[in-house]
């Protein structure tokens, strides 16, 4: 059982007084890291081998970023692809809980864990990949605060999809007839949120590691 399934509101003690905390989650997709299955694209100019080490180093950066929030109240789960590397992905990276993405593709795959999330208890989540470079904790901070005020918090990619969404409750409509994986992914998605009358606070910017420019702009050193 994962600990954030044991228990629905988190309590500290403050003064003497005791102060509820706000339940958040951080969903963080994650791949393992083997050569030929993560980053392909950039592997035609790297080599799968050189790839997939930045893949890997990207990730436990962010992860760490991530982990640094805990201290907030927010607690990671590591939503991780293949199933059958659980055990590998563990050993790896350290956290709270884990499971595997399920869904026939990314849209099925958010839904089902936003779905999770919130059944066992979350008040407002965020589903984030391992791939984003330029991620910081106060960044992180600023998506749960403005789910205070918004239905959802999107941090738009600089190759037209998205490397974080928010919610302060379900939105299955979100990540249905979605054109994943192309440069259309945030403006479709926008435009749906304003299709259904939902309010919406949008992050700055980033890039996410798919070519060797985003490397060279980032120093990422291999």
């Amino acid at each position: 059982m994962c600990i954030w399934q044991s228990r629905l509101l988190n309590r500290i003690s403050f003064l003497g007084k005791t102060v509820l905390m706000k339940n958040r989650r951080i969903l963080y997709f994650l791949k393992y890291p083997e050569p030929g299955k993560v980053k392909t694209r950039l592997a035609k100019t790297l080599g799968n081998e050189a790839a997939c080490r930045a893949y890997r180093d990207l990730a436990v950066k962010n992860f760490r970023t991530l982990a640094s929030l805990d201290q907030e109240g927010i607690e990671s789960v590591i939503v991780f692809d293949p199933p059958d590397k659980e055990r590998e992905i563990r050993e790896w990276l350290p956290a709270a809980c884990y499971f595997a993405q399920q869904g026939e593709d990314l849209g099925g795959r958010l839904h089902s864990a936003f779905q999770r999330a919130f059944d066992q208890g979350a008040e407002t989540a965020l589903a984030l990949g391992s791939d984003t470079l330029g991620l910081k904790p106060e960044l992180i901070s600023k998506a749960f605060d403005e789910l205070e005020n918004y239905d959802v918090v999107l941090g738009p990619a600089k190759d037209g999809g998205y490397y974080l969404i928010g919610l302060s409750r379900l939105q299955p409509l979100l990540f249905q007839s979605i054109p994943w994986s192309t440069a259309d992914v945030f403006s479709t998605t926008l435009a749906r949120i304003k299709e259904i009358g939902l309010s919406c606070y949008l992050l700055p910017e980033l890039d996410d590691l798919d070519e060797i420019k985003n490397l060279e702009t980032r120093r990422i050193f291999l």
